[in-house]
Parts: C-alpha cells; structure tokens; sequence
C-alpha cells in the first residue's frame, strides 16, 4: 500500500472502493460509486480513470460482464488487500451504514463469522479512561475482582488501552496495589470519576516499555508434512513465527494462540504449534 499523491478526503474514498472492489467483489462499474457516494456518471468515470493513472497495470475492461476486473499484475495501493482488512469490513457490517467499505460487505459470498461474545460496558466509560489517559488524571471507580464477592473502590492512574483480542483491558497504577496492574473494563461498576493530574507516567512501567520476543513453531512430534502445513497455515517462515511484544501484553498473547510452557507434553495432533522459547519467558515471571 503506498500514495505518494495528496488527495482530498472525499477522493481517497472513492478510489479506496474502486480497489475494495477489486480485490474483494471483483467487479466494478461506475454505478458502484454513484450507488455508494450519490455521484454523477461523469465523476464516477473521472474517479475510475484517476484510478487508472494512479495504479496504471492493476485494471482490466471486460467487455462481456460489462465491467472492470483486477489485472494479473493488480498490486493494492490504497488498502493491503489482506483477508485482515475483508474480515475487518464484515465485522463493522451494517444495512444502515453508509461508510462504503462497510457496505461492500452485504455484495460478498455468503460468509458467517464465529466470534467470542462482546463483553460490554458503559461507553462513558471508554470516554472517561480515554481523557484520564489524554489528560494525565487519576480515576476512581468502583471494581469487581474475582477474588472478593463486592465490588472494591480503586484509585489509578491509567496509562494505555489494550485489546487482547478477547477483551479490553487498562493499564494503570494502582494507588490500592502500589504498582502497575491490567483491569477489565468490563469489571468497573459505574462510570470512573475523573480526579486531578497524576504524575505516574508508562516510563516507569517495566513490564510496559520492556519489549521481548515471543517465538512460535510447528509441535517437534509432528511429520514434516505435517510441520510444513501448520507452517503454512501461521505464515511460519524458517520455522519461526516471532512477535515482539511489552512484558505486560506477553500472557495475553500466549493464551490468544494457546501455547505455553507446558505445549510439548500434549499431542502434536492437539497442540499444532508450541512456544519455542519458554525458558527466556519464564525469567519474567509473567507465565503464570
């Protein structure tokens, strides 16, 4: 993905849905844009052919369907043409959106996508922890733990916001627990109150600024056709799958992909990949 040219907001949109086509209806006509951004015929035209001079081999007219098709020599430039970015679209998926991305998810095959239940909670509440962080505040809000049946009153001072890929979760120094720790967003039971400026800062965060490598492989007890198709199926290249991450994100990460220091001891047909470096991890103490 690449724009070296400036163009005006309304422009880039257009000719992101004609590449969003493209890649993922593979067809498009001028009626698509008119449809999706109330424009005329002639603009539609003009915004195909800047399109065109922009990403000149990615085209193709075909005179039969009355369309235009991705070339053989496509290369995305306005998106990353990622299964990524199509499961992205789909998932913000909504007949009354006008966003034309968004839209484009309702022409695709038929797709059905499993996900994890949201876990909810107060959107003043993602307001509140988003200013206390932008502002450097401390809050306070009332927290159920699972170790205590009632809801506990904490004092933090928040410094980042993190999905897990499961939930959402805040990083903060607790005035209760006297260092950093992660808390759900979904625990807090109110709205945070906004308190005055904190002086607590992510630089004294270890497990935050402290990045390490996580290294993940194909289970050693499979065959090595075995290996190659799990390799294919994680993009492990050479035989190594590795993210850098903060310390703090580490435990999260490791039960994303479900692997951990104990991965050799289960059968390779039940554990397809396992943590390659679980020893240098184990140093931190953050496994658990």
């Amino acid at each position: 993905m690449s724009d070296d040219k400036p163009l005006r907001w309304e422009v880039r949109q257009r000719l992101i849905l004609i590449e969003a086509r493209l890649i993922w209806a593979g067809c498009l006509t001028t009626q698509d844009l008119r449809g999706a951004f109330g424009i005329s015929r002639s603009q539609a035209s003009k915004d195909i052919a800047l399109y065109e001079s922009l990403a000149p081999d990615n085209l193709q007219y075909d005179l039969r369907a009355r369309c235009y098709r991705a070339s053989r020599q496509f290369r995305p430039r306005f998106l990353h043409g990622t299964s990524r970015e199509f499961l992205r679209a789909l998932r913000l998926f909504d007949p009354e959106s006008d966003h034309p991305l968004i839209t484009l998810a309702s022409e695709t095959a038929a797709v059905e996508l499993l996900e994890m239940p949201e876990r909810e909670f107060d959107v003043l509440t993602l307001q509140r922890v988003n200013t206390a962080i932008r502002e450097r505040l401390k809050i306070r809000v009332d927290y159920q733990s699972m170790r205590v049946p009632e809801p506990r009153p904490l004092q933090l001072s928040p410094t980042a916001l993190v999905h897990t890929g499961l939930r959402w979760h805040l990083r903060a120094f607790s005035e209760s627990h006297g260092r950093f720790i992660d808390v759900l967003l979904s625990r807090m039971r109110g709205v945070p109150e906004l308190l005055d400026e904190t002086a607590v800062s992510s630089d004294e965060d270890w497990e935050w600024k402290t990045i390490v490598p996580v290294r993940i492989g194909a289970h050693p007890g499979l065959s090595p056709h075995q290996r190659q198709v799990i390799e294919m199926d994680y993009g492990i290249q050479g035989g190594v799958l590795e993210r850098r991450l903060r310390v703090a994100l580490v435990p999260y990460y490791l039960r994303l992909m479900n692997v951990g220091k104990d991965d050799r001891k289960r059968p390779p047909e039940q554990q397809q990949i396992v943590l390659l470096n679980p020893e240098e991890l184990d140093e931190l103490d953050r496994l658990g």
